[in-house]
């Protein structure tokens, strides 16, 4: 009796803890599905189902321009976060630098500034060099938000990696380049992985940085648009929610199909210890 207490605990806590971490989610999912005038009558159930709101947000705003261009930055900053990040680390942990402990905790506090404290002396720098309302500036912007992260993950992982690995591919006559681009990288995967996803998800959601370096409608990205879609759908909340459910989408995914490399990489990398 008392070990099926102990199991059903656990199970019970976890359903406490969804109900109001997943009520949200399900609030604006019904809201997307329902008819306009369904919103202004808030009702706990569906009282019905339609795809009218996400076709009237395709047609009726730039929702599907302003996608495209969170995309590319997301993907752009995130693969950039992924290349520094994996060499970054690499050398921390392998190459003969001096207070390299000392380096990666200035790196990680790095990590602690607010972004608002960032967006400032980037609008100074990039209006110097012409890359105000730039995706590609916008992107550069972005590496700021994970990289710090990215670069202690990847230390950490390393230093967990023996150095046998290394020591045979080098007995084999690889060069220090061959034997991490043929040694460490496979080797290294799932924490890359989780980088990947960490620095897609803080790109993707990124509102602070985006406002303060876009300029032009046509180059927002999806958070900065949903603004605009206010206006566009003339307070329409039914396709706003439909967008607000749209924009959550790819967290939603990438956290479905990447939780085990997200587990793996910080367990490999001692940070679930």
């Amino acid at each position: 009796m008392a070990s099926t207490r102990r199991s059903i605990l656990p199970t019970v806590l976890i359903g406490l803890y969804l109900i109001p971490a997943a009520f949200p989610f399900y609030w604006i999912l019904k809201s997307a599905l329902e008819r306009p005038e369904d919103v202004y009558n808030p009702h706990l159930l569906p009282r019905g189902f339609s795809l009218n709101n996400f076709a009237e947000l395709i047609h009726s705003t730039s929702f599907a321009t302003n996608a495209l261009n969170s995309l590319q930055v997301a993907l752009i900053s995130s693969i950039l976060v992924v290349c520094c990040s994996a060499l970054g680390g690499y050398a921390l942990a392998r190459g003969n630098l001096p207070h390299k402990a000392l380096i990666a905790k200035v790196v990680l506090f790095s990590y602690m500034f607010p972004e608002v404290l960032l967006g400032i002396p980037f609008f100074a720098m990039f209006q110097k060099m012409g890359l105000i309302n730039s995706l590609g500036g916008l992107a550069v912007a972005h590496i700021t938000l994970s990289l710090p992260f990215g670069l202690w993950l990847m230390w950490q992982f390393y230093q967990s990696l023996p150095q046998s690995y290394e020591e045979a591919a080098e007995i084999d006559g690889a060069s220090r380049f061959q034997v991490f681009l043929l040694v460490m990288v496979p080797l290294s995967l799932p924490a890359l992985a989780a980088v990947f996803i960490f620095a897609f998800a803080a790109s993707w959601n990124d509102y602070v940085l985006g406002l303060m370096l876009i300029r032009d409608d046509k180059n927002f990205t999806l958070p900065i648009a949903m603004s605009l879609f206010v206006q566009q759908t003339e307070l329409n909340w039914a396709v706003i929610q439909a967008a607000n459910f749209l924009l959550a989408v790819p967290g939603l995914l990438l956290v479905l199909f990447g939780r085990k490399y997200l587990v793996r990489g910080f367990q490999t990398s001692g940070l679930a210890n």
